[in-house]
């Protein structure tokens, strides 16, 4: 879970692990975005597509993530797990996985590893929206330095040629003076540049990372509603 938290703000590596079956929503202080991110298969289908290395690390990332909040006991998580290890799995491979899990837990049941599917994609859900959130936060506060930056520099210009038409004796002091502000204008965008292009940059892998993994776990989830019955 730290990992997570992890993805925009850098956190002390003596940081406290929360327990596995602790809510992971008690860890993060910051609000949630109020915005509808759906458990659907079609969730975010109009998404850009981020570089594949900065997607790959933040899956990374969500599968530590999801490992972190793993609950005890035999539930979807270890499910999911034996079914992806497959590769191509089947009817045949649900039922003797299932099998296989009825044997480690005899509780176990086609809607309680539905109802713990919802948990995880749950989870990864609010995690999403609370990366979007600050990675929204971040590039906004890029944008109000670069307009600050701007306007500063845009005013000492102006109050600048408003001394050269005052004080004719101070006229190249002045134009000198306002060349170099207009040479350190014109570098503004790319000092600011990079920066938000690394931060568009996981925010499309966020947006990548959250589609990807919460289709794995609907594939399971459908697998299980289509291939296990009570």
């Amino acid at each position: 879970m730290r990992n997570w938290k992890g993805l925009f703000i850098k956190t002390d590596d003596t940081e406290d692990k929360p327990q596995a079956n602790k809510n992971i929503t008690d860890t993060y202080s910051f609000p949630i975005a109020n915005k509808d991110h759906s458990s659907g298969s079609n969730a975010s289908s109009e998404i850009g597509v981020a570089d594949q290395g900065v997607i790959n690390e933040v899956l990374e990332v969500y599968a530590k993530g999801i490992d972190s909040i793993n609950m005890p006991g035999y539930d979807f998580y270890e499910f999911y797990k034996a079914i992806s290890s497959i590769g191509s799995a089947n009817e045949i491979t649900y039922k003797m996985a299932f099998q296989m899990a009825k044997s480690m837990d005899g509780n176990i049941s086609p809607q309680k590893l539905l109802t713990d599917a919802e948990f995880y994609i749950s989870k990864i859900n609010e995690v999403y929206s609370q990366y979007t959130r600050q990675g929204q936060q971040k590039l906004n506060s890029i944008d109000t330095q670069r307009n600050e930056e701007k306007n500063k520099l845009m005013h000492e210009i102006e109050t600048g040629n408003q001394q050269i038409n005052q004080m004719r004796n101070q006229l190249q002091v002045l134009e000198s003076e306002i060349n170099q502000k207009r040479m350190t204008l014109s570098t503004i965008d790319s000092k600011f540049n990079p920066l938000e292009s690394v931060i568009r940059q996981k925010l499309l892998a966020n947006d990548n990372a959250k589609q990807i993994s919460i289709a794995k776990l609907i594939a399971i989830k459908e697998g299980i509603q289509k291939n296990i019955t009570s």
